[in-house]
């Protein structure tokens, strides 16, 4: 998939220049030193797939609709794109997977591919999802709250759990601190705006996001307050927080989309 070339040129240029650690590096997001979530405890997780690769998370917000990053659907050929829910170990899906195809997709109109600015997206599934044990809707944030530093959320997906492309079969989650933009800023030289989030995981050991990952939501008191936008160069790093669109600031935007269609 894109999600690896691209992953494996930023490691080979990596090598040779230290700058580049302070890339931002989308569609670079794996669950990286997390543990295994238990089997359908994220009812709202989507796996948005390509022939049965996982290339994005994503989060189901109401019985039609998924909401993922801009940087995920970019270049993606959508008629292709297939929408999982359901799933745990997607090796062996069982009679709870949902599986559905793109009715429409949207852009945020002011999505920014250089900066990451405004990297939202919203998929509307072509038949409406059956809300059992394994699928459920996540609740949206309240509009324009702001999760305070020290936060303790979570981030979910199916993406590498290491640097080098291993795909885990099962859904791995790891927890994920906020920390305040302006300690963000410091890592990634003022490119971080209120309308991103940033957290990192605790502990010394590489925790965090990586390769497929993009897209999923992170996950405070048990609303998508964030989707996962970018990171650094090496998965977990914690020199460079993990960076997400900030939900809570983009509600007008994703009501209306989903008003206009309905």
């Amino acid at each position: 998939g894109k999600t690896e070339v691209k992953h494996l040129a930023m490691q080979l240029l990596g090598l040779l220049t230290i700058v580049l650690y302070t890339w931002p590096f989308s569609g670079a997001s794996r669950i990286v030193g997390g543990r295994e979530a238990r089997a359908h405890s994220r009812p709202y997780m989507a796996s948005l797939q390509i022939r049965g690769f996982s290339f994005c998370g994503g989060a189901l917000i109401n019985q039609k609709w998924v909401l993922t990053a801009a940087h995920c659907m970019e270049d993606t050929p959508v008629d292709l794109v297939r929408i999982v829910l359901g799933a745990h170990n997607l090796r062996s899906p069982d009679s709870l997977v949902q599986e559905f195809r793109v009715q429409e997709s949207v852009k945020n109109p002011e999505y920014n591919p250089t900066t990451f600015q405004n990297d939202l997206h919203l998929l509307k599934l072509n038949d409406s999802a059956v809300i059992t044990s394994a699928v459920r809707s996540i609740r949206l944030p309240v509009a324009n709250s702001d999760i305070g530093p020290r936060s303790n959320c979570s981030v979910a997906g199916w993406g590498d759990i290491t640097d080098f492309g291993t795909a885990p079969v099962a859904l791995m989650e790891t927890n994920a601190d906020i920390i305040s933009r302006q300690a963000c800023n410091r890592s990634w030289g003022g490119s971080i705006t209120n309308t991103m989030l940033c957290a990192a995981s605790p502990g010394v050991r590489a925790k965090g996001f990586c390769s497929g990952d993009s897209g999923g939501p992170l996950v405070c008191r048990n609303r998508v307050e964030g989707a996962v936008s970018f990171s650094g160069l090496l998965c977990g790093n914690s020199m460079f927080p993990d960076v997400y669109t900030r939900v809570s600031s983009y509600l007008p935007w994703i009501q209306a989309v989903i008003r206009r269609s309905d």
